[in-house]
């Protein structure tokens, strides 16, 4: 198939998925849609004369309505819809759905004065949005199966989403997408650092401290674009280069579940609930290791080792310099060579031991020395660990996970 013939079955296939909802809107339509494509991807839109009650990303409906929740109602969340929901069924559908509780829990919250009306409007409307940009990524390459089915309403649901304006910025943010060659990245799916020691060295260390900050492998591109405040097109476009080299790596998330509330009128939920993570500080600084040796040879074998590992890297190959430097950078571990002139290890690491601020830092020693009686001296002025050279990139990786770990400070 040719690039030409290509685009023009994409396009095809998205006009067509647009078309249904536009027929559906025209012909006032009332009931569910039931959309689906091969890969497993679902979602459903339930229509009232026409106009959009709700419409729920069927994979990960809680992450949905959570992140609709952070955008646009502050400290209200999950736990508070469900609760709200449970607070009174709503008998808009004469038959009951089972996903209709998130409707009925935004109604209830805006009945107890949680929220406003303008609020849960806002939250639907971006759920059709994203359904609608949904529908035409996945359209390009994949057919969509379509299942309608008619359904009576007791009553006027009190808050519609237009329809056809939905469909209407929901194309063009497929547009702006589309143009900025990111068709084929779904905000849906979480970054995950793969490679952060090529990270690293393709970054200044303040935008790696933020990449590490921000991609924790827990959180959608949607998700991450609400937490920092930034526009979801921007902040993807700024991990395209990192995604196509494969430093980063996006990967699905499994749904977040539905928090432990008393079950009153909710159907089927899920057995197993999510509570709530506590927010967790934010990793402040990638850690750094200094090697104090007067060896320029080991000193640049030390930092291949070292940043290859990820953690940030000082040499310091005159000993009278040493106490100075350490003050002053404040390492989570210090690689220390036992024979140097001027100042020996052995000074050097006792005069380590008798300031606060670096007493409790691990000291590994580089030597070629492997007496029982260097090793005793050794651990006698407060080093950590013994490692013989020549020295091997195993040893340091192993002196490394040992005493420092993560990549990060907290």
């Amino acid at each position: 198939m040719n690039n030409d013939l290509h685009y023009s079955t994409a396009v095809d296939l998205q006009r067509n998925s647009i078309g249904r909802l536009q027929y559906l809107s025209w012909g006032e339509f009332t009931g569910t849609v039931d959309i689906a494509v091969a890969s497993g991807q679902s979602w459903e839109i339930v229509f009232y004369q026409g106009q959009i009650v709700w419409s729920l990303d069927l994979v990960q409906p809680n992450r949905l309505w959570q992140r609709l929740l952070s955008t646009h109602c502050g400290a209200v969340g999950l736990a508070d819809l469900v609760e709200a929901a449970n607070c009174q069924a709503w008998n808009g559908l004469e038959q009951r759905r089972k996903t209709s509780w998130y409707y009925q829990g935004a109604l209830s919250l805006m009945e107890l004065m949680k929220i406003d009306s303008s609020q849960i409007t806002a939250m639907l409307t971006t759920a059709a949005q994203e359904t609608i940009f949904d529908l035409l990524q996945y359209g390009q390459g994949q057919k969509l199966s379509f299942r309608s089915q008619s359904e009576i309403f007791a009553n006027r649901p009190p808050i519609l989403v237009n329809t056809e304006e939905v469909i209407s910025q929901a194309e063009s943010a497929w547009a702006d997408w589309d143009k900025q060659k990111l068709a084929n990245i779904s905000p849906n799916k979480t970054p995950v650092i793969r490679h952060p020691v090529q990270l690293y060295r393709q970054t200044t260390p303040i935008i790696y401290q933020n990449l590490v900050q921000v991609i924790t492998g827990k959180r959608t591109l949607r998700e991450i674009a609400v937490e920092i405040d930034e526009d979801l097109l921007l902040l993807t476009r700024s991990l395209t280069r990192y995604i196509q080299t494969g430093i980063v790596e996006l990967i699905e998330l499994p749904d977040l579940k539905v928090p432990k509330i008393a079950k009153k009128v909710l159907p089927d939920r899920p057995d197993k609930l999510f509570s709530n993570p506590t927010p967790r500080s934010l990793p402040t600084k990638v850690k750094l290791v200094i090697c104090i040796d007067d060896s320029p040879q080991v000193c640049e074998l030390m930092r291949s080792i070292v940043t290859d590992a990820g953690y940030r890297f000082i040499a310091i190959q005159d000993s009278t310099q040493a106490l100075p430097r350490l003050l002053e950078n404040k390492p989570d571990l210090i690689f220390l060579d036992l024979v140097m002139p001027k100042v020996n290890g052995y000074e050097v690491c006792g005069q380590i031991g008798r300031i606060s601020s670096l007493a409790k830092t691990p000291i590994v020693i580089l030597t070629s020395k492997d007496g029982l009686l260097d090793r005793l001296r050794s651990k006698v002025v407060g080093a950590s660990e013994f490692v013989c050279k020549p020295i091997t990139k195993e040893a340091i990786d192993s002196a490394l996970d040992k005493y420092i770990g993560s990549l990060v400070s907290e």
